[in-house]
């Protein structure tokens, strides 16, 4: 179904009579995937209510667009007008929006098989499909393609089986006079039994969500979810459906990311042991899901928060992920023994930038005056370097570890992040900035030793 477009649509509630003509109303969904629905009318049986919607409102909304059918999960009223007669313009969003052959009753709404695709994916796939040759390379007289073979990559994972699938395709747009050659992959998980749509999103889109962010350094919108379930009993006839799959539609923001080279990448398809390590990652985010949610913010492009947000929330990740990597240290180690014990896991690559382990005490130190609110905080506002150092020291040291998590070495994780194009700039801003660090708490430990002396 065209995306932008508004379509017209007579809405139905799951058991309604499809023999009547339904309540009239309108289906759009906008480039970043907002579902926004119209109902020009009121069911049997449901009632306006001049303080409140009613909540007899149907959670689940069906209907026909153009040949195709069309079911809200979620639906709820968000804005109505009509006054107290029937001739109501409801506005209605959705959890999400399944479009395809068919509707389907609640129960039903599960999938054994899920095609994902991102932006970003391709770039970290590295998969270039097509070689063009021409013969005469200053006329081009005569040019050719070719098809190159790319790499199987499989995993089993708990409940089935993740694959990376080429989905490229050659098409000839006869309008245009124009041949498109499109090198394209997407996710294909296979489950074991029926998984409902919630926990496709949480269990298995998230952590290759998660996967890509780490990999790109922001996070990725969703190009496409679609699914099926070998269960579903089509009835006769159903050899000429055109697709046994529904498109699943889902806010999932902009898709218009800038364009990064590899280079730029902290890790690639080919830097990994996709049957090892993807199973590892859905496991490693299940678990350590809220100090990822502070990753996903920090990485996100609308996060809003200057230098002493940034590093409060970098403070956060650390120690919601060291509690969770050590769920069995029941003492509450300080916030620099957590670093060093990140540190001694991961390479002790922040170490190595700085050249002293001091640098552990003194982010720790940092963190307690600007997350509490010291008396001298003011001066970290007036100077914000060392809140330069700390996050940047921080957010590579999480990087570094999540990757030893998945199952790389320590070396491997290093390599790769030292091999990023732009590592430069890090140790740049660690390293320059850093003496303002130390002597902002030099200054910190006078201070506290002058008033332990005072009388």
């Amino acid at each position: 179904m065209d995306v932008g477009v508004v379509h017209p649509v007579a809405w139905y509630r799951p058991g309604d009579d499809y023999s009547t003509s339904g309540v009239p109303g309108t289906y759009h969904v906008d480039s970043e995937g907002r579902i926004e629905a119209h109902v020009f009318g009121m069911f049997d049986g449901e009632r306006f209510h001049l303080f409140g919607d009613d909540p007899n409102f149907p959670s689940i909304l069906q209907g026909r667009v153009m040949k195709e059918a069309v079911t809200l999960v979620g639906a709820r009223v968000t804005a109505q007008r009509g006054a107290l007669t029937e001739q109501r313009d409801a506005t209605v969003t959705a959890d999400y929006a399944l479009e395809g052959f068919g509707v389907f009753e609640p129960a039903e709404l599960m999938f054994t098989d899920v095609r994902l695709r991102f932006t970003d994916q391709d770039t970290w796939t590295g998969w270039n499909r097509f070689a063009v040759m021409a013969h005469d390379r200053l006329r081009i007289s005569d040019f050719g393609a070719v098809l190159r073979d790319v790499p199987e990559a499989e995993a089993r994972i708990e409940g089935g089986k993740l694959s990376l699938v080429d989905g490229s395709y050659a098409n000839q747009e006869h309008d245009t006079h124009r041949w498109v050659l499109q090198s394209r992959s997407w996710f294909d998980f296979h489950f074991d039994e029926a998984v409902t749509i919630g926990e496709v999103f949480a269990r298995y889109a998230y952590p290759l969500q998660v996967m890509l962010m780490s990999a790109s350094g922001r996070l990725p919108g969703v190009v496409s979810i679609a699914g099926t379930n070998t269960a579903w009993d089509f009835g006769d006839g159903s050899d000429l459906l055109p697709s046994r799959w529904l498109q699943v539609r889902r806010f999932h923001g902009p898709l218009d990311t800038p364009r990064v080279s590899d280079l730029q990448y902290l890790h690639r398809l080919r830097d990994l042991d996709f049957g090892v390590h993807m199973p590892a990652l859905l496991k490693a985010v299940e678990r350590h899901r809220f100090a990822l949610g502070h990753y996903g913010l920090l990485r996100s492009d609308r996060f809003v928060g200057g230098h002493p947000v940034r590093f409060s929330v970098a403070t956060q990740l650390i120690d919601a992920f060291d509690r969770t990597l050590h769920p069995q240290d029941t003492a509450e180690p300080a916030f620099d023994a957590r670093l060093k014990r990140l540190e001694n896991e991961s390479g002790n690559l922040v170490d190595g930038i700085i050249g002293t382990r001091k640098w552990r005490g003194e982010v720790g130190r940092l963190r307690n005056i600007v997350v509490h609110g010291d008396a001298y905080a003011h001066e970290v506002l007036r100077d914000q370097r060392p809140l330069v150092v700390g996050y940047e020291a921080l957010l590579l040291l999480f990087e570094v570890r999540f990757l030893v998590e998945i199952g790389l070495s320590p070396e491997e994780a290093t390599s790769l992040a030292t091999g990023r194009v732009h590592h430069w700039t890090i140790e740049k801003a660690i390293t320059e900035n850093y003496p303002a660090l130390s002597e902002l708490i030099k200054r910190d430990h006078q201070r506290r030793r002058h008033r332990k002396t005072r009388p």
